[in-house]
């Protein structure tokens, strides 16, 4: 199906005279489309590949409210995707189905001054392809944690790890050549292998080592793994990667791994299908920016060196660049890294300015803003969560002095050393030696699974595609109630007096636990709370809970920024607040379209904590 998209939108047009966006959707060989042209456009279009979903995509033709493609197209870029045909691990039918949407935007709206290829994980591998054609029609790319490696590689370490697992944990994970169909991933899979983990610490160590996560996360990184290897194997029609020549490095007990481990040998045929889906080769076209986490337990570091080599053995260096930000976890940017590194490319293709490897110059200035203020660190091995969970404390200036003082307890879910802990506690601390604020503990809770810990559970479908596990968010307050508050209250002098700040899914697990347990934090803050998860069940169940609660004694504030799938929502509990809050809770909700979704937590603390706690 073709859309008719009108006159006057051509390069040499009246863009600029039409002053509504325009946003397009269609289908074409079974794979959706999605079109958006700003009103101001700029000439230039992002074509932007998507990572891996386990389900085709499809459109609708909502404006985005969030995120990274919102700023593109405040910016002025046109955008075209595809939802792909075929889903899953698909570089193929992935890159003809999104070449198909750009050359129609050509053939519909004229050329585009400039075209940038954009791809996340296997969409990054996807824009490495792009650009490798020897008739690119693209003028760069950006590759964001993208599988560089190739697809043989980033399984091959999967199914590594996973038989790794069973010659360290034998009887545990089942058959392997191939993975039966049922063996799906959810938390009931993550949960059992997190106990087996537990009764074999040495194991875990080596794992933890060898698959480069934290111990914590060793079971949910390897469910992962056995459900890629299980798609990846009904996809090729076979088993497509193996150890058979695999030499393990770099735990406790390299020698006795390799000795014992069980040897598999991919099968030729099922071997071709990554191949072709996709092995770079690195002699690249077109100029090439990838960005990646210093620490990243998907994309591994030895697979994007091993690209970066191949370019420079394709005499192509010259065309690549790749830059890390500080930060862990598979595609784990902020909204602002993102458009940092568009920049940068934009910038070196259209001015010459190439870009300086190793650390992404946004973050070192970032990292040099927050500096990390004085702090305590200590570990939980938290029962509730089957976890160690490390938490970073500030106590304020005179803390030591006055040793009979008691303080007001300000925790934070975002709250590691690499998160919003510096942040707020150089925020807290300044306010404080300035007179503008009561002295405050801030407890930093460092995330291990963020997405699991701050979501509870969702019957929409779209909602569990942002992470393997959701909606743990019980067991996370849980955690907070029963464990780490009673940590907290015997390690420092708190006065009883507890509050609780968040942002985005953080600020959905802070309404949604001063909503269930109004007694649990005296005071809740909540920066754009993501009130639309589950189809914005917790409005509902806010509703019934506030005519009924009669007892309730706390400040709530919560404000939204300039998007529309969280302002709404926002605006609907306050007017629920509005004809029900109780006698005793006392709210405020400020709506600030002035700031942004990636801007609003830096913009407001500093004002909302002083405002809370007044001296």
């Amino acid at each position: 199906m073709l859309l008719a998209l009108g006159l006057g939108l051509g390069i040499g047009g009246t863009a600029a005279a039409d002053a509504s966006p325009r946003i397009l959707t269609g289908e074409h060989a079974g794979a959706a489309w999605r079109i958006d042209i700003p009103a101001q456009w700029n000439g230039k279009l992002i074509v932007s590949f998507r990572g891996n979903s386990p389900e085709p995509v499809k459109f609708d033709q909502q404006p985005y409210t969030a995120g990274g493609r919102v700023l593109m197209l405040q910016r002025g870029y046109a955008l075209v995707q595809s939802g792909h045909a075929r889903a899953d691990w698909n570089i193929e039918d992935a890159y003809r189905d999104t070449e198909w949407v750009r050359r129609h935007f050509v053939a519909t709206l004229g050329k585009p001054a400039r075209t940038y290829a954009v791809g996340q994980s296997m969409g990054g591998l996807a824009v490495a392809h792009a650009l490798e054609q020897a008739d690119s029609p693209y003028d760069g790319g950006l590759s964001l944690s993208g599988t560089l490696g190739g697809g043989d590689a980033l399984f091959e370490q999967a199914f590594a790890n996973l038989a790794a697992f069973d010659y360290y944990l034998p009887n545990t994970l089942g058959p392997l050549q191939p993975v039966p169909p049922q063996q799906r991933l959810d938390a009931a899979v993550v949960a059992t292998l997190a106990t087996a983990l537990k009764e074999k610490p040495d194991a875990l160590r080596n794992l933890s080592l060898l698959v480069g996560v934290a111990p914590e996360q060793v079971a949910e990184q390897i469910a992962i793994n056995r459900d890629m290897l299980r798609r990846i194997q009904q996809l090729s029609g076979g088993n497509p990667v193996g150890n058979a020549h695999y030499l393990y490095q770099g735990t406790h007990d390299d020698a006795g791994l390799n000795t014992g481990v069980r040897r598999y040998a991919a099968e030729a045929r099922a071997f071709e299908f990554l191949r072709r889906n996709y092995t770079p080769t690195g002699k690249l076209a077109k100029p090439l920016l990838a960005l990646q986490t210093v620490h990243d337990p998907l994309v591994s570091a030895a697979a994007t060196n091993s690209y970066a080599m191949a370019v420079r053995r394709a005499g192509r260096e010259n065309d690549f660049v790749q830059q890390y930000t500080p930060g862990e976890g598979h595609l784990a940017f902020s909204v602002e890294q993102i458009v940092a590194a568009l920049d940068s490319l934009v910038a070196w293709v259209e001015q010459g300015q190439r870009p300086p490897s190793g650390m992404q110059p946004g973050a070192a200035a970032a990292l040099a803003a927050d500096p990390l203020p004085p702090h305590e660190l200590f570990e939980i091995d938290s029962a509730v969560l089957q976890e160690k969970r490390r938490i970073a404390v500030y106590t304020p200036p005179g803390y030591a002095a006055d040793t009979a003082q008691r303080y007001p307890v300000l925790y934070m879910p975002d709250g590691g050393l690499k998160e919003d802990f510096p942040q707020v506690a150089n925020t807290v601390d300044a306010a404080i030696r300035a007179g503008r604020l009561r002295a405050l503990i801030v407890v930093g809770i460092e995330n291990t699974q963020r997405r699991r810990d701050t979501t509870g559970p969702t019957g929409v479908a779209s909602d569990r595609t942002i992470a393997p596990v959701v909606g743990g968010s019980a067991a996370f307050r849980g955690f907070i109630r029963d464990e780490l508050m009673r940590e907290v209250n015997a390690r420092y002098r708190s006065n009883g007096e507890t509050a609780i700040i968040g942002e985005s899914l953080a600020g959905l697990f802070v309404i949604e636990t001063c909503v269930l347990e109004p007694k649990l934090f005296g005071t809740c803050i909540a920066l754009s709370p993501s009130l639309w998860w589950n189809g914005e069940a917790l409005l509902g169940e806010a509703a019934a809970r506030l005519k009924t609660g009669t007892d309730w004694q706390a400040r709530w504030y919560f404000a939204s920024a300039d998007e529309e799938n969280i302002a709404p929502a926002a605006a609907r509990l306050a007017e629920l607040l509005g004809a029900h809050a109780p006698a005793g809770l006392h709210w405020q909700y400020e709506p600030r379209p002035d700031l942004r979704h990636d801007t609003i937590y830096r913009a407001l603390a500093p004002q909302v904590l002083p405002m809370l706690f007044t001296p």
